[in-house]
């Protein structure tokens, strides 16, 4: 198997648009200190094994009070946030509560794929407002995917949403997503 790898635009999302102004000289030199070196060009692609140990880092740096699992999520909503800063993203996001929740879920776990090469994802729908998505890996924690999630389906107008994570075992993860119909 090829090298699992995060694409450059993951990693510019979430440390350039995301974290943005958050990013200071010392969470930078933790970066570098792993191989994530943010005062060049971005490589390409970053190693899987980089970009976990990059949102370990970072979502103890931003988060130091807060559980791993709520700080990871706190990093999930914010790739949300930094989207918007874009004038694709602003554009995209501004379309979801048109699409609905629904809709926007069934993309967002087809956008997964867009970021790395190695995260494969099943949507299972049990009916409208309810449904499972299996992933095959988390990065080390499942609040990163459900920050994203959430945050997904509140621009899509999802009335209190409600992503539970199960079945992780250190990679893959299963989310109970449901909102209120």
């Amino acid at each position: 198997m090829s090298e699992e790898i995060v694409y450059r635009h993951a990693i510019e999302g979430l440390f350039l648009r995301s974290v943005g102004k958050r990013l200071t000289p010392e969470l930078k030199e933790q970066l570098r200190a792993i191989g994530l070196d943010l005062d060049v060009k971005i490589p390409h692609h970053t190693p899987r094994s980089v970009f976990a140990q990059a949102l370990s880092i970072t979502a103890r740096h931003l988060y130091p009070g807060m559980d791993a699992q709520e700080g990871y999520r706190q990093l999930g909503v914010g790739i949300i946030t930094g989207m918007e800063h874009t004038l694709l993203g602003k554009a995209l996001v501004s379309l979801w509560p048109i699409f609905g929740p629904d809709r926007v879920l069934s993309r967002m776990q087809e956008s997964f794929a867009t970021v790395n090469n190695y995260l494969k994802t099943e949507l299972i729908t049990h009916g409208r407002a309810n449904h499972t998505i299996r992933v095959s890996e988390c990065n080390g924690n499942p609040g990163y995917l459900m920050g994203i999630i959430e945050a997904g389906l509140t621009r899509a107008g999802a009335k209190h949403p409600r992503v539970e994570p199960f079945n992780f075992d250190g990679h893959a993860c299963s989310y109970r997503v449901r909102w209120d119909p």
